[in-house]
């Protein structure tokens, strides 16, 4: 709402000062052809000015030729210096009425440039001042155009942000609806869950005579019930993974086994050639792999035999299981241990060639003959 007020704002102050500079123009305009009538109404009178002091001039010579004719006529005998000094009277009078004729006609040539420089000035400044005008014009069309803009923007703002108002009304409207059915099923539920619960002590207080589970003491005095279902399930899952765990060990045996006898005659073989250090100590460390696979399964076979029909098997009383994961992480702990060894053993098989020296100098000398 500040940005269309400026607008507003900026509009009035444009219109004002558009309003001014046409009172100008036309004001400039008026004086413009006000002076173009008294410049010409000027030199009318000027001119007939001119033509009447001509006139007048031409009629006193005219009456003093006249004049001159008739003394000559009565006065015949009239001295030739007379003559004389009357000539040069005319001569001077004749000479006066020419410079005046000159300086006249000086005074109407400024009076003229002046003029026109005045009128050249006047049509500069109203050319200047038309051209303002047309700019502001085009400032304020700039303007209203944009102050249109502007109200039809907001307009459709206005349009968009009802539409969102409405919308989130009525949302507003089926969220507090979705409350009160919540409120509602709430307060059936607690309602629900009281009696219940009312109901569950009524019950407690009239068949349990006698409850120690409240008492830590008397709590662990209590025998935990025997299932016998769960007690045969347990070991039927205790007999599964032992299967698997014997498995698993025969392929631990055989993998460690397999691949001690590789290092022995691969890449070298020790019958003929002795191994390189590095697979000396691997070979020895898997050598000692037994000690370490064997007790996983004779750990699990005890514990599955520790699991009975008439046992109560549960995480406290299943103290075998710790054996087992004891073994389980001795074993970890030595495959950790010879997993560098087995790492810079493959390296240094991949780094022998895969021809023997006889072999390979058999080819050399083959290249060079």
């Amino acid at each position: 709402m500040a940005n269309v007020t400026d607008l507003q704002t900026k509009y009035s102050k444009l219109a004002q000062e558009y309003s001014k500079l046409r009172a100008q123009n036309q004001v400039l305009k008026k004086g413009v052809v006000d002076e173009q009538a008294n410049s010409a109404s000027f030199k009318v009178n000027f001119r007939n000015q001119q033509l009447a002091k001509r006139v007048e001039l031409l009629q006193e010579e005219l009456a003093v030729s006249e004049a001159k004719g008739k003394k000559g006529k009565s006065k015949a005998d009239s001295p030739s210096q007379h003559g004389l000094e009357t000539q040069c009277v005319f001569d001077e009078d004749l000479q006066k009425k020419i410079e005046e004729n000159e300086r006249l006609h000086i005074q109407f040539y400024e009076a003229g440039e002046q003029h026109r420089r005045q009128e050249s000035e006047l049509k500069t400044r109203l050319q200047e001042l038309e051209k303002d005008s047309e700019q502001h014009q085009a400032v304020v069309g700039g303007l209203t155009t944009k102050y249109m803009e502007t109200i039809e923007r907001l307009q459709s703002d206005k349009a968009r942000l009802e539409i969102k108002s409405q919308t989130l009304e009525r949302e507003a409207k089926e969220c507090r609806m979705r409350t009160e059915e919540c409120q509602q099923q709430l307060r059936l539920s607690q309602s629900e869950l009281n009696r219940q619960v009312k109901q569950s002590s009524s019950v407690i207080q009239e068949k349990v005579p006698f409850n120690d589970t409240k008492l830590i003491g008397y709590n662990s005095l209590n025998v935990p019930p025997h299932n016998r279902r769960h007690q045969l399930k347990a070991r039927d899952v205790a007999g599964q993974a032992l299967s698997f765990i014997q498995d698993l060990v025969a392929a631990l045996l055989n993998f460690h086994s397999y691949t001690e006898q590789r290092v022995h005659i691969y890449p070298l073989d020790s019958s003929i050639e002795p191994i390189s250090p590095l697979n000396q100590k691997f070979s020895q460390y898997l050598h000692e792999n037994a000690a370490y696979v064997r007790p996983l399964e004779d750990s699990f076979l005890h514990l599955h035999q520790s699991i009975t029909e008439d046992t109560v098997t549960v995480l406290e009383t299943v103290v075998k299981l710790k054996s087992f994961a004891d073994n389980f992480s001795s074993y970890t702990h030595f495959l950790q241990k010879i997993l560098p060894y087995q790492l810079k053993s493959l390296e240094e098989e991949c780094d022998t060639p895969l021809c023997t020296a006889a072999s390979l100098r058999k080819t050399r000398s083959c290249r060079v003959t």
